[in-house]
């Protein structure tokens, strides 16, 4: 969850932020005026720890808004112009003072938006409260001295300092946690580049202003302070003073994704502790007789000092320890997660390692789990940087291997005939055929040729496996079965001699299923022959057939294999289909296969031309697999005899 206002740099943002401010204050101070009076002008003021918290947060915006806040309390409150009016600038400057120390004051070399992310910003938050109450109980003093309601050096200043420093570091320091967790939005003062009066004159100014304060408390009990009045009017101006010094350093603002840091989270936990421990100190004291005080403002600086010795005793050891954890676990995780998230979202850091692992160094040596921790993501970061190289080094490879594959596809698909219509001065014949890989090349081949001027050779092949190897066993069962034909041999006869050369130093033991037929052009006559191959499908005017014949054994199984050959007589307006296994195997998502029926049936329904069909019936077979990727290499067919 963020707070966040669209603008908020606009005057109506920053009145809205005052408005807010002052609401806030109100709410809260009103019903402890009337209810916990102390004396005569002042009660119990938790509200006294938002105008420095507003101040850290919004600036001059939140200051204006708690100090706007005070004056209506007053009012409602019954304290005479005289109260209300100086008490108006006097909570501008307490709220807006904190906001000039918070972004001034160097303890941190980093100057951040008010945040307890870490120690030396806790200490730094103690810091500007204990002088900012401090200055805000003297300036309060003075200012009763000088209207004659109480002495500057009665306990009256000094339940002021506890009043602002109690519950600043009671209800503050959780406002300022509550709002850095749903990352309300701060104001950010501007960098000032031009600086004519040196800022140390503004802080020698708040400096005197304090002396002179404690001055004035210890002369008025030692006796009698003349010019009170004129003493007061120098510490309001001197510290009014501070208020114009300017801002010299950048604010960085939050970089990283964490929204809460772990070691936010810690100092959050005892905040929560310490305001626990303060509020049960407070009540225990609260219900302690008062009937054992004389006045009961003897009964509430009970409360306050019992209250502010538990807090100071409780921070003193909280700073002790948490700034040990810090050191030495929160700090070197935070510190790790960060070296790993900036490794992790630079590219260059996987190739080029060096300055992370340097990173790393430091917390390698330590006995304990950080070390542990660290050494870890260094092992992991080399083995990453030794797995991107070889990643490199396989993937530059795999490119090398893949422009070879493109190479030889193409190569491969210009072995295939590939030039239709095929034979234009032969308008008794027309062939189409496709053919397409599982992979970058396969083992399928399909081959059509004239053996002399009136006879035709079609040929259909199935190499054993996919992928390169078939391919290599593709050229050669392809180059010796057109040399067989074009020898003169009968189909059988090249068979034969295929299957011989094929066995001859196979010692991978690869095979290929083929059917081959040659076609007298001129009377139709069709003699072909089967190894081990699906048979065609035969389809004339009214009929359409399987054109089996009783295969023999495929080509490169086994030597000296008899083929024997088929012969038929082919009518005007017939087509046979031949295709390889791919088409008929080809699996669906419920893991059925296309199936030899369901191919029949599709091509005798089929009249388009021969050119159609192929695409068609390759479409069919896609929009039946559907998401499954192609199994097996696709290889299809057909010759039309007119």
């Amino acid at each position: 969850m963020e707070f966040k206002l669209n603008n908020p740099k606009s005057i109506k943002a920053k009145i809205a932020i005052a408005f807010i401010c002052a609401i806030i204050f109100i709410i809260i101070a009103v019903p402890f005026r009337v209810f916990f009076p102390i004396f005569q002008v002042s009660e119990l003021r938790p509200a006294s720890a938002l105008p420095p918290v507003f101040g850290m947060m919004f600036g001059p915006w939140g200051a204006f808004g708690a100090a706007l806040g005070n004056l209506i309390s007053d009012v409602i409150a019954g304290y005479p112009p005289s109260v209300y009016l100086i008490g108006f600038v006097a909570q501008f400057l307490y709220g807006y003072i904190p906001y000039k120390l918070w972004y001034t004051l160097d303890i941190n070399k980093k100057i951040t938006t008010p945040k307890l992310n870490n120690v030396r910003n806790l200490i730094k938050f103690v810091v500007i409260i204990f002088i900012t109450s401090t200055m805000m109980s003297i300036l309060l003093g003075v200012f009763l001295e000088f209207l004659k309601i109480a002495e500057i050096s009665s306990s009256s200043t000094i339940l002021f300092q506890f009043n602002n420093f109690e519950f600043s570091m009671i209800l503050g320091i959780l406002i300022i946690s509550l709002a850095n967790f749903y990352n309300v939005k701060m104001y950010v003062p501007k960098i000032s580049k031009n600086v004519y009066i040196p800022p140390i004159i503004f802080d020698i100014s708040f400096l005197i202003a304090i002396l002179v304060g404690i001055y004035a408390i210890y002369a008025e009990i030692i006796g009698s302070l003349p010019y009170m009045g004129i003493i007061t009017l120098c510490i309001y101006f001197m510290v009014f003073l501070y208020i114009f010094k300017l801002l010299t350093k950048e604010v960085l603002e939050k970089t990283d994704n964490i929204k809460f840091s772990l070691t936010e989270k810690i100092i959050s936990l005892f905040i929560i502790i310490g305001a626990i421990i303060a509020i049960q100190t407070g009540i225990i004291s609260f219900y302690t007789n008062p009937s054992s005080f004389t006045n009961l403002f003897e009964f509430w600086q009970l409360i306050y000092i019992s209250i502010g010795l538990i807090l100071t005793m409780f921070y003193i050891l909280a700073i002790v320890f948490l700034w040990y954890i810090e050191k030495t676990i929160t700090t070197p995780i935070e510190s790790i997660s960060k070296i790993t998230d900036d490794y992790t979202n630079d590219k260059t850091n996987i190739e080029d390692s060096s300055n992370t692992l340097s990173k790393i160094k430091k917390y390698t040596d330590d006995n304990g789990e950080i070390g542990i921790l660290a050494n870890s993501l260094k092992k992991m970061i080399i083995y990453l940087e030794s797995y991107m190289k070889n990643l490199k080094r396989i993937t530059k490879e795999k490119e090398r291997i893949n422009t070879e594959l493109d190479i030889a596809k193409k190569i491969q698909i210009s072995m295939l005939p590939n030039k239709f219509p095929a034979f234009p001065q032969k308008p008794n014949i027309d062939i189409q055929a496709i053919s397409e890989p599982a992979r970058e090349v396969g083992g399928d081949f399909y081959d059509f040729f004239l053996i002399d001027k009136d006879h035709l050779a079609i040929v259909m092949a199935d190499v054993s496996g996919k992928g390169i190897p078939a391919a290599l066993f593709m050229v050669v069962a392809k180059t010796l079965i057109k040399n067989n034909a074009q020898s003169g041999n009968s189909p059988e006869e090249v068979f034969i001699n295929v299957n011989n050369q094929l066995c001859e130093g196979n010692d991978e033991n690869m095979f290929v299923t083929a059917w081959m037929g040659v076609l007298e052009i001129s009377t139709g006559k069709f003699t072909f022959v089967n190894a081990g191959h699906n048979p065609p499908i035969l389809k004339e005017k009214n009929e359409q057939i399987w054109l089996k014949s009783k295969p023999g054994f495929v080509l490169g199984g086994m030597e000296d294999i008899k083929y024997s050959q088929n012969e038929i007589t082919l009518n005007p307006e017939t087509r046979i289909f031949l295709y390889t296994d791919g088409v008929t195997e080809a699996i669906n998502d419920n893991e059925e296969a296309f199936g030899e029926e369901r191919l029949f049936d599709y091509i005798n329904k089929e009249e388009s031309e021969i050119d159609q069909v192929l695409k068609s019936v390759k479409n069919k077979v896609d929009e039946f697999a559907g998401n499954k990727d192609q199994f097996d290499d696709i290889t299809m067919l057909i010759l039309e005899y007119k």
